[in-house]
């Protein structure tokens, strides 16, 4: 079974605009949301949809990621385990701590990334799936 970390923009994508999805992100998800694959959300994905919708931007909440995940049975959260925190440690080229604590999760789970993110893509530091 294909497997993905999702970052947390392709995630309110899929959730809520999923026309701005990348082809390949876009297949990925289509075929978790048949079962045929499944998707990681890193727990500091839930952390970050919090801190976004606190500065005043639309986006799921908990509530909305809790009624994702249980409707979407290929849709797991991958908890914060000691794993990522090495991984973590070890991405210090990437500023933004969000950014390093998914790619960290997706790297201690040896998945793509899906993301859109041109920083990530481009640091070579995870696989990502987009267009």
């Amino acid at each position: 079974m294909k497997r993905a970390c999702i970052d947390t923009h392709a995630l309110v994508w899929h959730a809520s605009k999923p026309k701005r999805l990348g082809r390949r992100a876009l297949r990925l998800l289509r075929e978790a949301d048949l079962g045929r694959a499944q998707v990681l959300v890193p727990a500091i994905v839930a952390v970050e949809l919090s801190l976004i919708r606190e500065a005043g931007r639309r986006v799921i909440g908990p509530a909305e990621l809790r009624a994702l995940l249980s409707a979407q049975p290929a849709f797991c959260v991958l908890p914060l385990d000691l794993e990522q925190t090495v991984e973590f440690a070890l991405l210090s080229s990437i500023a933004d701590p969000f950014d390093r604590l998914v790619i960290a999760a997706a790297r201690s789970a040896g998945v793509p990334l899906i993301t859109a993110d041109e920083t990530i893509a481009s640091s070579g530091l995870v696989p990502t799936l987009w267009d």
